[in-house]
C-alpha cells in the first residue's frame, strides 16, 4: 500500500451504534471505492455456527467449522450487496440481535480472527476500499493511509440501534426495548475492549470523530476532506515538483484568488482529467489544484516560453511536436495511464476563442476505451480573462476557480460495442463539464455534481 499507484484503504473503526456502516457506505459511494462491512463477515460465521448447532464455547467445533467457512460478497443489478456463506445468501438473516451477540462471542478466538483477517486483506488487495469494523486500523490494515475512529454516547447509540431494528424488523417492537439494547451495547463494549485478541481501541494515527450530535452526511463530508489530505500525502511529490507546485499555487492564490472545489472527488489510480480549455494557464492551474502529481502533454513551442517552459516541464509536461502523429501522442498517453498515472487532457482540442465551451473531439473517448480508465471531469473558470488566446503575457490580478466533478467510471461503458461506448463517453464527459459550469454559475452551493 505504499505509493500513489497502489490501492488506498480507508479504515473506519468504532463500537456499534456510532454510524460506522452508514458513514462507510456513504464514503465508499462518494469516492467510488468498494465498501466492506467486516462485521457482516463475523455475523456470517456466527450464522454458520448457529446453523451447524455449534456452541460459542466449543473451540474444537469452531476450529473445524472455520476451515470449511467460505465467504463472498456479490452485488446485484441495482447495486445492493449480498453476503454469501458457502454459496447461501444470508444477507437478511445476519442482522438480528442474536447473531450480533453471537458474533462478539466467537470473535474472541485468535484462530477465528486470523482467518477473518486473511479474507479481509485478500479483498483489500483487489481495489480501493473502505473497511469498517473494530480492529481495521490496529490489526488488519495497520498501514492504511486513512484511519478513522467513530464514537458516540451510549444512549445515542442505543437509540440508533433500536430505530434500526424496528425499521428492519417491525415485529420486534414488543420484544425489544431501548434499555435492553443499551445494556447489551455496554456489555459488548466491555467484552470488545478488554479481550486479549484484537481489542477495540483507537489506533494511534486514527482521527477521532464523535457522531453523537452529527448526522451521517456531516461525518461523510469530514472524512472526504481527510481523504483529500491523505491522498496528497500519499502522492509523495518529487522535491522539484513539490517546490514548483507550492510556488505556483501560492502565486495563483495571491494574484488570482485561486479557489478549488470538489477535491473530495479526487482518488487514487489512473484517470484522465478532462477539462475545458481556455488559456495557457489551464495546465498549471489544474496541476496545482490536484493533490498528487499529474501529467499532461504540451506543444513543443510552450517549452521555449520564458519561465512557463521550465514550470510546465517540472510539472510533468511531455512535449509533443507539431508534426507528431496522433498515434504517437496516443501511445504516450496510454503508457502513462497504464502506469497508473493521471493525465490532464483538453478534449476540446484547442483553446477557445471566446471563453465558451466547444464540442469535444473523439480523442478522449478513444483513450478511455483503450486504457479502460476513469474520467475526472473538471471545469476551470477565469483563466480566459487572465490570459486570452493571442495575448503574449497574462494579466496580473483576477479570479480563477477550478472545479472537480464526480468521476465517470469505465464500468458505465463496459460491455458496449466500441462505437456506442465512444459516443457515450463523449456525451457523459460533455454533460459533466457543462454541469460543473452550471453549478459554479449558480453560486457553488454544496458539493459539485
Amino acid at each position: 500500500m505504499n505509493g500513489i499507484d497502489s490501492f488506498m484503504i480507508i479504515a473506519i473503526d468504532g463500537p456499534s451504534g456510532t454510524g460506522k456502516s452508514t458513514v462507510a457506505k456513504g464514503v465508499a459511494q462518494r469516492l467510488g471505492y468498494i465498501y466492506f462491512d467486516t462485521g457482516a463477515m463475523y455475523r456470517c460465521f456466527a450464522y454458520k455456527t448457529l446453523l451447524e448447532k455449534i456452541e460459542p464455547t466449543d473451540e474444537a467445533g469452531l476450529r473445524r467449522l472455520i476451515e470449511q467457512f467460505q465467504f463472498d460478497i456479490q452485488t446485484d443489478p441495482v447495486g445492493e450487496k449480498h453476503y454469501l456463506v458457502n454459496g447461501l445468501d444470508v444477507t437478511n438473516k445476519i442482522r438480528v440481535q442474536e447473531i450480533s451477540n453471537l458474533s462478539s462471542q466467537i470473535s474472541i478466538y485468535p484462530f477465528v480472527r486470523q482467518a477473518m483477517v486473511k479474507i479481509q486483506r485478500r479483498f483489500g488487495q483487489q481495489r480501493n476500499a473502505v473497511f469498517e469494523g473494530r480492529d481495521m486500523g490496529t490489526v488488519v490494515f495497520p498501514d492504511a493511509e486513512l484511519k478513522i475512529f467513530l464514537t458516540a454516547r451510549p444512549q445515542v447509540r442505543a437509540e440508533r440501534r433500536y430505530r434500526e431494528l424496528l425499521l428492519k424488523f417491525p415485529d420486534l417492537a414488543n420484544t425489544v426495548s431501548e434499555e435492553q439494547i443499551l445494556r447489551e451495547i455496554e456489555e459488548r463494549d466491555c467484552k470488545d475492549s478488554t479481550r486479549t485478541v484484537s481489542p477495540l481501541r483507537q489506533a494511534k494515527e486514527a482521527i477521532l470523530i464523535d457522531t453523537s450530535d452529527c448526522n451521517a452526511d456531516e461525518v461523510v463530508q469530514r472524512i472526504l476532506e481527510l481523504h483529500a489530505h491523505a491522498l496528497q500525502k500519499k502522492g509523495r511529490m518529487k522535491p522539484a515538483y513539490r517546490c514548483v507546485y507550492w510556488t505556483v499555487r501560492t502565486i495563483l492564490k495571491l494574484f488570482y484568488r485561486l479557489r478549488i472545489y470538489g477535491i473530495s472527488h479526487f482518488r487514487p489510480g489512473s484517470a484522465i482529467i478532462a477539462a475545458n480549455h481556455a488559456s495557457f494557464f489551464d495546465p498549471p492551474v489544474i496541476s496545482v489544484s490536484c493533490p498528487e502529481e499529474v501529467h499532461f502533454l504540451a506543444r513543443e513551442p510552450l517549452f521555449r516560453v520564458p519561465i512557463l517552459g521550465r514550470v510546465i516541464r517540472i510539472l510533468n509536461s511531455h512535449p509533443v511536436s507539431r508534426d507528431a502523429s496522433d498515434a504517437h501522442t496516443f501511445r504516450v498517453l496510454i503508457q502513462l495511464l497504464q502506469e497508473g498515472k493521471k493525465v490532464i487532457l483538453f478534449p476540446e482540442g484547442s483553446r477557445t476563442l471566446d471563453g465558451g465551451l466547444q464540442p469535444l473531439e473523439k480523442g478522449l473517448s478513444f483513450l478511455v476505451y483503450k486504457a479502460r480508465c476513469a474520467i475526472l471531469p473538471v471545469y476551470v473558470d477565469g483563466t480566459f480573462r487572465a490570459w486570452k488566446r493571442g495575448a503574449p503575457f497574462p494579466k496580473l490580478w483576477g479570479r480563477i476557480r477550478c472545479v472537480f466533478g464526480s468521476p465517470i467510471e469505465w464500468e458505465e461503458f463496459e460491455g458496449l460495442d466500441k462505437r456506442e461506448a465512444m459516443e457515450r463517453i463523449t456525451q457523459r464527459t460533455e454533460q459533466s463539464i457543462l454541469a460543473l459550469k452550471d453549478w459554479l454559475e449558480k453560486g457553488a452551493q454544496g458539493e459539485p455534481p
